[in-house]
């Protein structure tokens, strides 16, 4: 049988040898189509000791070529991505892992689809196989909306999973070689000044502002398939969990949508962009806004006459609650209300500290301990009910 070569599967390794032996046997596992070469790139960024290496030698890889990239000088972490994406220009496209992190069996499936249906989308910079269920910048929960497709767009690169097609990435190194040396900046680039504090060896906060300041987006699958295992490293000292997700662990035929036809647009904030609310309310048309949910966007984000925030508004226009989630759900079924208001900007105050603690109530931040109180309280009481019920029928 003659075999087409596919998006090859690029990993990122270091001196973590427990890890990336298990994001191996998931990536050997993961299912490929029998017509399909899939080569494999183990890509180790010079360490002082050859486990790492020799790991990459033994591993068998069944599904296409095996090539090893061992590099004599230490890169870092930021240049040695760069490095990997690459790649893309040699391979037509990549789908690039970190070495903590684990592959969903149909991960292949995909970045195959998707990088195809995307490869001439001009505003979709890059494909993500994570799935953020947690917004980077201020910890809250992000849930977004769902379309009728299996897609949502988000102005913030992946970095734990992620894939490029050729055009994708030169379109970004382009960008980057100009302006790799220029400073990030909240004021001049309407970013989250967490960006600002990011350690140098993040590639990802060049990319986030590659994202932002061209006006393109990342495409994710609304089910995660790759997770972050968060094993300490680089960027991470100690072990954690926020940031695992659940996989997408069947085959899928994929629902796929262009960006100018989605409702599920969020901006570099997590926040919905005013062009996808006014697909899910028509009825906007011909106001211009801008979103502030959280109600956290510097001055520098807020550049049109109109706002839809929590902020406090002494003029609204029109005013909903804030009872479903997303917070947005609420202005696409028009839950009448009085915290979430649209009016004109300079008619909102500052976010107070009251209205910011009720919005990380509604957004389930403490959800950990209420869940935990009702899941060992609920069968204690659901047994009292049952020998009280008991009691009443022999009485």
């Amino acid at each position: 049988m003659t075999r087409t070569r596919g998006p090859a599967v690029v990993v990122i390794a270091y001196d973590r040898t427990d890890t990336l032996a298990r994001l191996l046997e998931s990536l050997s596992r993961a299912r490929y189509p029998a017509d399909v070469e899939v080569p494999l790139v183990i890509s180790i960024d010079h360490a002082p000791h050859a486990d790492t290496a020799r790991l990459a030698e033994q591993f068998d890889w069944p599904h296409g070529e095996k090539r090893i990239i061992a590099h004599t000088a230490n890169l870092g972490l930021r240049e040695h991505v760069l490095s990997c994406g690459d790649l893309a220009l040699e391979y037509g496209a990549v789908a690039v892992f970190e070495d903590d992190l684990l592959a969903a069996p149909y991960f292949y499936d995909w970045v195959r689809r998707s990088a195809e249906f995307y490869a001439d989308e001009p505003q979709v910079g890059g494909i993500g196989l994570y799935s953020y269920k947690l917004n980077e910048f201020n910890n809250l929960n992000f849930v977004p909306l769902s379309d009728g497709s299996d897609v949502h767009f988000l102005q913030v690169a992946a970095s734990w999973g992620q894939a490029w097609t050729a055009g994708q990435w030169r379109a970004f190194r382009a960008w980057y070689d100009e302006h790799k040396s220029d400073p990030i900046s909240q004021a001049a680039d309407a970013v989250p000044e967490q960006l600002e504090a990011w350690k140098e060896s993040s590639w990802k906060k060049y990319y986030i502002k590659y994202l932002a300041v061209t006006d393109r987006f990342f495409v994710y699958p609304n089910v995660a398939l790759s997770t972050n295992t968060a094993k300490p490293g680089t960027h991470t000292k100690r072990p954690v969990n926020l940031y695992q997700v659940p996989l997408d662990m069947g085959p899928r035929n994929w629902s796929l949508k262009r960006l100018q036809d989605s409702a599920t647009l969020y901006d570099v904030f997590y926040e919905l962009r005013p062009e996808a609310l006014r697909r899910l309310c028509p009825w906007l048309e011909g106001i211009e806004f801008d979103v502030d949910l959280m109600g956290l966007k510097p001055s520098s984000a807020l550049t049109r006459p109109h706002l839809v925030s929590t902020r406090e508004c002494n003029r609204p226009q029109k005013q909903w609650a804030m009872e479903m989630i997303p917070i947005e759900a609420n202005i696409a079924f028009g839950v009448d209300g009085d915290f979430v208001s649209l009016g004109p900007k300079d008619a909102f105050a500052p976010m107070s500290e009251s209205r910011r603690l009720a919005v990380i109530r509604h957004l389930n931040l403490f959800a950990y301990w209420n869940k935990y109180f009702f899941q060992l309280f609920k069968p204690i009481q659901t047994r009292l009910q049952i020998v009280r019920q008991g009691l009443k029928k022999k009485a």
